[in-house]
């Protein structure tokens, strides 16, 4: 488990000065267009922008039951807010928080120095990462693993998924369930139009660099972890034209900061765990995730 794991690294963190968060600095105003209303070209585009699915599953990657949260580097107050949060916005999605002493899947580590924290963590451990082969695990593979380590962003995650069968079952020889082989997954949902399998987290890790991260609200951090918590966020999306929450650390965000989830945030949000789990692609999916945002809307 992440907080089992990751015993030596919470002592590591708990020693480097983290300076806490305070208020959000002033923004200038860009004079550029941002998609504020959401027409289906539009709404597409952010889908295909934000979505990250790994090559080989080729499903976008979701909760199912439970989420657990634990946070390391933030006095214990903040810690809880940020924890609090983040199951805020799961439950809302149809989630369930886990109770105190769950076992973590979603690990923040807030730290002032990123860097040695994310290589600190994959010399440890490499397996938390998933980063060597593994049956039925789905990362963004090992180019997308060294801009991770290499990464200068504020902010920087990387998730883990695991393929079970289309009614949840965990499949032959998947790491998360021991190797146990259960016959009932022979049961088989493909078709032309539905997969056998789906793809579920399992695990997701965050760091937090508090130096880059600058003068940022907790609150408008806490949603911005939120977004990258429970979905599968591509760190690289050019989200520059529309009004979302992962504009956060923007020099000169189009239409002024915004510091918390947005309606579009939220919608993707919404589409995400309203699409179907098992379908034959993410790119089924993100249509499914469209879709729905604009009926939101009333616009379909």
């Amino acid at each position: 488990m992440i907080r089992e794991r990751m015993c030596c690294a919470v002592v590591a963190a708990a020693l480097l000065g983290v300076a806490p968060f305070g208020g959000a600095s002033a923004q200038t105003q860009s004079e550029a267009i941002v998609v504020t209303g959401r027409t289906p070209e539009h709404t597409q585009a952010f889908v295909d922008r934000v979505a990250a699915a790994p090559e080989a599953a080729n499903q976008l990657a979701r909760w199912d039951r439970e989420i657990c949260t634990s946070v390391v580097g933030l006095p214990a107050r903040q810690g809880q807010f940020l924890a609090d949060r983040i199951a805020q916005r799961a439950f809302a999605l149809g989630l369930q928080p886990g109770a105190p002493g769950c076992h973590g899947n979603i690990a923040v580590f807030v730290t002032a120095d990123s860097d040695a924290m994310a290589r600190r963590l994959f010399e440890e451990d490499e397996g938390l990462f998933a980063y060597r082969s593994e049956n039925n695990v789905a990362t963004l593979g090992q180019a997308a693993f060294e801009q991770f380590l290499n990464s200068d962003r504020p902010v920087r995650w990387w998730h883990v998924a695991h393929a079970v069968g289309a009614d949840g079952i965990a499949l032959s020889g998947d790491a998360s369930s021991g190797g146990v082989s259960n016959a009932a997954v022979a049961r088989s949902r493909g078709s032309r139009l539905s997969s056998d399998v789906r793809q579920d987290l399992a695990r997701v890790i965050i760091i937090v660099d508090a130096r880059r991260a600058g003068s940022v609200q907790i609150a408008a951090l806490a949603d911005y972890i939120s977004m990258v918590a429970l979905a599968q966020v591509d760190p690289w999306a050019d989200t520059a034209s529309y009004p979302t929450i992962l504009n956060l650390f923007a020099a000169n965000p189009p239409g002024g900061a915004v510091t918390g989830l947005s309606e579009w945030d939220l919608a993707y949000l919404d589409g995400l765990y309203a699409a179907t789990r098992y379908a034959v692609s993410a790119q089924q999916q993100e249509r499914e995730i469209a879709r729905r945002m604009l009926a939101r809307d009333g616009r379909s």
